[in-house]
């Protein structure tokens, strides 16, 4: 667990007793696809997800444990994670009564994490994003965002070069990441919904993503998710991903006479992930 996580936890606790205190205005239906783009008002959802995966050809393997809290104050607004916003600009199906707009779209910006490191000083991880959605008939929502997520520390660390873990993850500081995603999620029946989605991602070595870029890569994924009652969501799947470096000049070796060690460029990976939300 980073420094920025263990410093979101107590704001996150204290976000969710705040939000229990307050009964919601109306429920999600078991229908995942009719979900909206932003919670029901006085609505708060707590989901707990993590991920393993397997990388070649370096035969490392990762996993890790997510939290995510949202809560809505209307319902346009919601609080995100730690300390972000997002709100809906257009409804295509609003339940208060608003015309209804050809598409769902939602801008979010804030922080998701802040931390101290001794090395680096202050830690914090600002976030931004436009989410549109479109739901189709009854058993069809389409989905395309853009996220922008960074690391920003207040002094810069010397790392090593080259600086990247054995999954070719960008270890530098400050860094940055463009993501644009998309995925469609088809009803299967009352209560079960299948998701595909895929995701291109630019990391850069700075906070804006017009620097030169230090890694690129793209994730597939298929979920099922299952929807028991109105306050619970189980959803899992498998996914798939590739991540590549740029080219970059190779280092002669000290021995003249020693073959050149060409550098690793790029992993893929498979793994399964899984998320429990509960809603109330």
């Amino acid at each position: 667990m980073t420094a920025a996580t263990r410093a979101a936890a107590p704001a996150l606790l204290a976000a969710v007793a705040m939000a229990a205190c307050a009964a919601p205005s109306r429920r999600l239906t078991p229908r995942i696809v009719e979900d909206p783009i932003v919670l029901p008002r006085r609505m708060a959802s707590l989901s707990a997800g993590g991920f393993v995966a397997h990388y070649e050809p370096t035969g490392a393997r990762r996993g890790n444990a997510l939290l995510r809290f949202r809560y809505a104050f209307t319902d346009r607004l919601e609080w995100v994670d730690l300390l972000s916003l997002r709100y809906a600009l257009l409804d295509d199906r609003p339940a208060d009564g608003r015309p209804a707009r050809p598409i769902s779209l939602a801008v979010r910006a804030g922080v998701t994490g802040v931390g101290y490191s001794s090395f680096e000083g202050f830690v914090v991880l600002p976030v931004a994003s436009v989410e549109g959605l479109k739901r189709i008939g009854d058993r069809w929502a389409l989905e395309l965002a853009v996220d922008w997520s960074a690391q920003w520390v207040q002094r810069r660390s010397f790392v090593s070069l080259p600086p990247y873990s054995s999954t070719l993850g960008y270890a530098g500081n400050p860094a940055s990441s463009l993501v644009v995603r998309g995925g469609v999620t088809r009803q299967l029946a009352g209560r079960v919904a299948l998701r595909a989605s895929a995701s291109v991602i630019q990391t850069a070595g700075c906070l804006t993503p017009t620097c030169a870029w230090v890694s690129r890569g793209a994730v597939a994924a298929l979920k099922v998710s299952v929807r028991p009652s109105h306050w619970v969501t189980l959803a899992v799947g498998p996914y798939v991903g590739v991540r590549y470096l740029p080219d970059g000049p190779l280092t002669p070796p000290a021995n003249p006479t020693a073959p050149v060690v060409i550098p690793l460029r790029q992993v893929e990976w498979v793994g399964l992930e899984a998320t429990l939300a509960f809603y109330w």
